[in-house]
This record gives structure tokens, C-alpha cells and sequence, in this order.
């Protein structure tokens, strides 16, 4: 599960770029979100990647230093929804370290840390660690994390690619409702036919920046 990515999309594919590795793709993907896709939504909604979530976990549970981390993300602040990519590396040696991906969500209309796991919840322990140290950014913050039911992977190489489909479904949800948004994931809303076409479209997006990127230097 450690790539996110199948075996046959670690080569050049139909986008001919190589998919970076999921630590990178995450945050890319989390930015691109973010401040293209939903722009107008900040600082209502946010998405922090992989690299800041690990550092939550490791501040261990008393979560001393979390506003370090956080305070530059603008969490709490008016963050009405923050998403958080969970990884199980333990290892602050090993950047790219761990075997699976999962995705924490945390809403101010309840106050509700919601963790989704498309394994069976191998990254509990990761996600309430990451809770923990969020809460005491919060005032009065309840770090208790809610197991949300979903679609599970059926490979075990997806698991990053599940946590781009839920955050893309979830902002999505937050741009028409709002607070008043459901957590509810159905299969027909993420599984492998949404996995594999945005295993796609990433590729597409890819090479379009990389293109974009190489006209623009060529340009100047």
C-alpha cells in the first residue's frame, strides 16, 4: 500500500510524465484543491498534507507544539473544514516511510474528527495520533475520532489514490452545502472505477502543469 499507485503507473504512462512519489502526489493534489480548484473557499476549507500531518503525530500525545505546525496552515482560525493526509510511518528518518494512506476529516460545525480508511482501519492509531495533537490547537477540542464507514481497496496499492478521491468528494461537498455537508461515503461515490479514472485524470493534470511549466521557462 505504500505507493498509492499500481505497479503498471510507476513507469511512463499515457501522459508520459513518472508519477512522483504518494508523499509528493498528496500534497500536490491536496494544493492544487486547494487554491485552484477551491479557491474561493479559503481560509473556510483546508487541506494539509502528508508531511504536516506526520509532524502532528510526532509530537506525541500531549500534542506540544501543534500551533507550530498548524498556526502557519491557519488552523484553527476560520477553518469551518480541515482535511488531513494519514500516513503509518513512525520513522522520522525515513520521509517517504510507511504502508498505507488514509484520510482524517475534522468539521467545526461539530467539533468531529472523522477518519476514513479504505483497509480496514490500519491507520487508527496514526489518525487519533494526529487528532490528539490537533485538538490541542483547539479550544475545548475533542480529540475522539470516528471511524466513518466506506468503500474498501481491493488491491493493495490504492490506498493514496482513495484518500485524492475522498478529499476531491468531500471538498465538492463543502462547495454546494457547506456545514450543512454529510461525511456519508457510498461505493458508487468512491471505489475502484473512480480510483482508476482519476489514476487518469493525474496523469493528464501532470503533464499538463509539466507542459505548462516547460512553456513558460522556455518563454522567458
Amino acid at each position: 500500500m505504500a505507493t498509492g499507485l499500481s505497479p503498471s503507473t510507476r513507469t511512463p504512462t499515457r501522459a508520459h510524465t513518472t508519477p512522483p512519489p504518494p508523499l509528493q502526489l498528496i500534497g500536490f493534489f491536496f494544493e492544487y484543491l486547494q487554491h485552484e480548484v477551491h479557491a474561493a473557499l479559503s481560509p473556510r476549507l483546508l487541506l494539509l498534507p502528508g508531511s504536516a500531518a506526520f509532524l502532528l503525530a510526532s509530537l506525541g500525545a500531549d500534542g506540544g507544539g501543534a500551533e507550530v505546525v498548524l498556526a502557519p496552515h491557519g488552523f484553527p482560525g476560520s477553518t469551518h473544514l480541515a482535511l488531513f493526509a494519514i500516513n503509518n510511518n513512525r520513522d522520522v528518518e525515513a520521509v517517504e516511510g510507511g504502508s498505507h494512506w488514509s484520510l482524517l476529516a475534522w468539521a467545526a460545525a461539530d467539533g468531529a474528527f472523522r477518519h476514513y480508511d479504505s483497509a480496514g482501519g490500519i491507520n487508527a492509531a496514526a489518525a487519533a495520533r494526529v487528532a490528539a495533537a490537533a485538538a490541542a490547537a483547539l479550544p475545548g477540542g475533542s480529540s475522539k475520532v470516528v471511524q466513518q464507514p466506506m468503500p474498501q481497496q481491493m488491491n493493495g496499492w490504492d490506498c493514496g489514490l482513495y484518500v485524492l478521491a475522498l478529499a476531491r468528494l468531500l471538498c465538492g461537498r463543502y462547495a454546494a452545502d457547506g456545514d450543512a455537508m454529510r461525511f456519508e461515503i457510498a461505493g458508487s461515490e468512491v471505489g475502484p472505477a473512480s480510483v482508476a479514472a482519476l489514476r487518469n485524470e493525474l496523469h493528464d493534470l501532470i503533464a499538463a502543469k509539466v507542459a505548462a511549466a516547460a512553456a513558460a521557462g522556455g518563454g522567458s
